[in-house]
């Protein structure tokens, strides 16, 4: 009976912890995408996703493997949902249910045709799409990636 209730009390700990360990998902504007847009300490790899993306969903891991490979202190990586704001809590279940360590934003920013020359004129609005930059140095991409395209994308930003 004791072992029970201690099995409990371990089972109830482990699944509060899990909970709270769930990283939080700021809601940004698009100003301050571009206060980080600017920064020069690192190599930045943002990329634009959506939880309702298959394309996007897929290559998720491939930026996860990235981070862990690289130093955080080299390379940044940075999640940005193209979610509406009225379905957080989606994107929140979403990212919990996945073994996400970078951090994820949720840009409120509806109107996306007033914004996203101001990433890249490039950029059609499709998504997944990926911007790396260090400093000046910028690079857009509008398609999927597997890892070692996206290695070899930042290799030159070293």
């Amino acid at each position: 009976m004791k072992i029970a209730k201690i099995y409990m009390i371990i089972v109830c700990l482990a699944t509060n912890c899990t909970i709270f360990a769930q990283q939080p998902i700021d809601i940004i504007k698009f100003r301050d995408l571009e206060a980080l847009m600017q920064k020069s300490d690192s190599i930045y790899v943002i990329n634009f996703w959506a939880s309702w993306c298959g394309p996007c969903i897929t290559e998720i891991p491939v930026f996860e493997t990235l981070a862990r490979e690289f130093n955080p202190k080299k390379v940044s990586v940075i999640f940005v949902s193209l979610d509406f704001k009225q379905n957080l809590e989606n994107v929140k279940k979403f990212v919990a249910e996945q073994p996400i360590k970078a951090k994820v934003y949720l840009i409120d920013e509806p109107d996306y045709n007033s914004w996203i020359d101001k990433v890249s004129p490039q950029w059609s609005g499709a998504i997944p799409a990926t911007l790396i930059f260090r400093g000046n140095h910028r690079e857009f991409y509008e398609q999927s990636f597997d890892y070692q395209t996206l290695k070899a994308k930042i290799q030159h930003f070293f």
